[in-house]
């Protein structure tokens, strides 16, 4: 019997995961925009939100690759 919370933390996982990818994307693209202006904090800044969104990402992914694990036993 599949346990329906688990298959839901499995699901959310997976859309906030792929929901960081979109803000990743937008991250990038203002990113851009401050270098063209020099403004090199904020290029900085957001390089960093850059890295934690897509390390927060890869700890979502391993949770749900886990859950999908625990849940075929």
């Amino acid at each position: 019997m599949v346990d329906k919370q688990i298959l839901n933390i499995q699901k959310l996982c997976e859309h906030w995961a792929s929901h960081n990818d979109k803000h990743v994307e937008g991250f990038k693209k203002w990113r851009d925009v401050a270098e063209q202006k020099g403004l090199k904090e904020i290029v900085s800044d957001l390089n960093k939100a850059i890295d934690m969104m897509n390390e927060c990402t890869k700890y979502l992914l391993s949770a749900r690759d886990e859950l999908k694990r625990i849940s075929n036993k």
